[in-house]
């Protein structure tokens, strides 16, 4: 009873802002949410409601390791420096946490809503890990777990992503609006992206930290756009290409590239002009680069990963 009101309760947060269909028509669905690929280019974590975080080799994407995590993991993100890993949960009895591959040691997150979180990220020295919850409460934790403060996101609304400034401790928030926090958990600044009451999906610092990327849900009347916006927060341009959400978008290390996620891995320069389009027969939701800068990973609501190279064309492809 416990996890079907907690279900409920995230369909509302889902369509709190759009009349779209697509949370009611995926809610069953064994979805691969979220992918990163590790600093040093060796491993890649996957997660979604299959019960289970997967770290794959990155050499012959082989699972070379796995942990248990029950039911949704919403986001996994690696430690910029070290071989351990966040993971954000929810509608799940296995809480938010920070897993060690070396030893296996997993250290669970205190303070975060019951029904879960979404959002999660580590600051540029890695000293620090901010979790955005589906109560819309910010949470800050140091490397060992520790809770560091906890401060509100103006309203109960939930936190579908946080993206740490790579140069300064400044989080930004998505949800309804667009939010930027100091650590101390002092609001800075408060954006509303567009007219219509529509959703935030995902957000990307720019490796400057000059400007940043925003991608929103959309609904049945009105495209998903992705948005630049310059760091104080003016709006740059916006783009409505996209015939899906955006699910996710990250840079690559030289920081000239974004990939995002939708109905088609994308990839942009750092104006926003479309650089290449490869084609998906389902919606990517996880997208992450490697290293290097010449590999894209992608994971689908079809349980699909895909290999891809920079310019959008398929090498491999496990379904």
């Amino acid at each position: 009873m416990e996890i079907k009101n907690r279900l409920l309760r995230c369909i509302m947060l889902l369509t709190a802002f759009t009349n779209h269909s697509f949370a009611q028509d995926t809610i069953d669905k064994k979805i691969l949410w979220s992918t990163d690929w590790s600093p040093d280019g060796k491993f890649i974590a996957i997660g979604g409601n299959l019960d289970t975080l997967k770290i794959y080799s990155e050499k012959n994407l082989k699972l070379h390791k796995s942990f248990p995590i029950k039911s949704t993991i919403t986001r996994v993100k690696w430690h910029p420096s070290k071989k351990s890993i966040a993971v954000a949960t929810q509608l799940s009895e296995d809480k938010s946490s920070i897993i060690n591959l070396d030893t296996n040691e997993k250290i669970e997150l205190d303070g975060i809503s019951s029904d879960g979180a979404r959002g999660i990220d580590w600051n540029y020295t890695g000293e620090y890990l901010a979790v955005g919850d589906n109560d819309g409460k910010i949470l800050i934790y140091d490397m060992k777990g520790n809770l560091v403060r906890s401060f509100s996101n103006e309203n109960t609304k939930g936190i579908t992503s946080v993206d740490w400034h790579p140069k300064k401790n400044i989080v930004i928030t998505i949800s309804d609006k667009i939010r930027l926090f100091d650590i101390e958990g002092n609001l800075l600044k408060s954006i509303k992206h567009r007219t219509e009451e529509v959703m935030l999906l995902s957000v990307a610092w720019h490796k400057s930290g000059t400007f940043f990327v925003t991608g929103d849900y959309g609904d049945k009347q009105n495209k998903s756009l992705l948005q630049y916006w310059n760091e104080q927060g003016e709006l740059l341009r916006s783009i409505d290409v996209s015939k899906g959400e955006y699910r996710n978008l990250i840079w690559n290390s030289k920081g000239n590239r974004l990939a995002t996620a939708s109905d088609a891995l994308r990839v942009w320069n750092t104006k926003g002009k479309l650089i290449s389009e490869g084609y998906s027969k389902d919606y990517l939701w996880g997208v992450s680069w490697n290293k290097k800068g010449n590999r894209i990973i992608t994971s689908s609501m079809e349980q699909n990963i895909i290999l891809w190279n920079s310019k959008t064309e398929k090498i491999v492809l496990t379904e």
